[in-house]
């Protein structure tokens, strides 16, 4: 009997579950059918996003068509967003659609918690999910050529996100930078877990932008154009971009699936369930509790593989292989212009010279999924 196997959200792991499934697909196909049910027929690679709000890619260099992929590797691809995974009868379903399965992989990344903060779901823009963000951010250019007053912009978070999310819209509105100002708040301190030399860099990137930074304010509640901090303090805003901590989707938990973190997907060294064998996950979504990393893209990128290949050994009955993340790993950080900030194991760069070196690894990341797929001998 052929097995069901079902692709939950078009992650960058599950780029790399296509790309095996087209280059083994002889040694599966009489055998498994499989069916990716994906939001957004075209994902995007989250490395690039802060490059195409400063204006450095077009649209279509930063994302991926999943339709050729999912057609050379003979999966049907269906656009929709899961809302519930039935463990009893093994189907997931989207507004009363339903999908069987027997073997499953969620890949749906993670977005920020906007119900952390009150008020922050009513007047607070995520940056996740990318599309509806991106639609708004068009909208907000619009918006701050038709004001004749100065506006205010603020963006929450202090990670590697948030940094790179100012710095990239400050750049592109930076012709009208007499009439925009910035903020960027944090609970923390700037890009905790990364190198101070890193922080201080970063700082200096964000007053030459003229970014004005705010650290230790925790946001306590928001209200319509005011940011309450548990000082006491506020802040008035015309625009607030949300872009602080990872939060997973409820169905997850809602489904009886071991969850760790409040929500994240439980997983073991082989990306699978800790609670349901035939049940995988990758990237943000997934939490190896016995091996914790942060909500980094380049962990789904090191998992896609390993995914990839104990998928196709669930269906079969063999073996699983173990995942081995690594301790540390290069980030490249961009600030807005073509400049960047390197940092691993300790060390740190900056440069013109390291922000084309991200965009290399960056352009061979979408060109292996974008280029034209040739038939594979059988």
């Amino acid at each position: 009997m052929r097995k069901r196997l079902l692709l939950i959200g078009g992650g960058h792991a599950h780029l790399f579950v296509l790309e095996a499934l087209r280059v083994q697909r002889h040694q599966w196909l009489e055998q498994v059918d499989v069916t990716l049910v994906s939001r957004e027929l075209h994902t995007p690679y989250s490395g690039m996003l802060p490059g195409l709000i400063a204006g450095h890619y077009r649209p279509s260099e930063c994302h991926v068509d999943l339709a050729p992929l999912a057609e050379a590797a003979n999966v049907s691809l269906v656009r929709a967003e899961i809302d519930q995974l039935d463990l009893s009868r093994n189907v997931a379903t989207a507004d009363e659609r339903e999908w069987p399965f027997d073997v499953v992989s969620v890949d749906i990344g993670s977005a920020p918690p906007l119900f952390s903060v009150p008020g922050a779901r009513e007047h607070a823009l995520s940056v996740k999910p990318i599309d509806l963000f991106l639609q708004r951010w068009r909208k907000l250019q619009e918006e701050v050529d038709s004001l004749e007053r100065p506006v205010h912009l603020i963006v929450a978070g202090g990670g590697a996100g948030g940094v790179e999310m100012v710095l990239a819209m400050a750049h592109r509105l930076a012709s009208r930078r007499d009439r925009v100002k910035w903020s960027l708040v944090t609970r923390d301190e700037l890009l905790p877990g990364y190198p101070r030399r890193s922080a201080r860099l970063m700082a200096k990137r964000l007053a030459d932008a003229g970014v004005a930074l705010r650290t230790n304010a925790a946001v306590s509640q928001i209200e319509e154009g005011k940011l309450h901090f548990a000082d006491g303090s506020n802040a008035s805003f015309d625009a607030l971009v949300w872009a602080t901590g990872a939060a997973a989707q409820p169905w997850i938990a809602a489904s009886g699936l071991a969850c760790v973190d409040n929500g994240f997907l439980s997983v073991n060294t082989h990306l699978q369930s800790t609670s349901h064998a035939h049940v995988f996950a990758a990237g943000d979504i997934a939490t190896d509790p016995q091996r914790r990393r942060s909500k980094a893209g380049v962990f789904a990128v090191r998992q896609g593989p390993i995914l990839a290949e104990n998928l196709l050994r669930s269906t079969s009955g063999r073996d699983l292989i173990a995942y081995q993340p690594q301790r540390d790993y290069l980030s490249l950080l961009s600030t807005g212009d073509r400049h960047a900030i390197a940092s691993w194991y300790g060390l740190v760069w900056q440069g013109n010279w390291v922000w084309r070196w991200k965009n290399r690894i960056d352009k061979r990341f979408m060109q292996r999924f974008t280029s034209p797929f040739l038939p594979q001998s059988e």
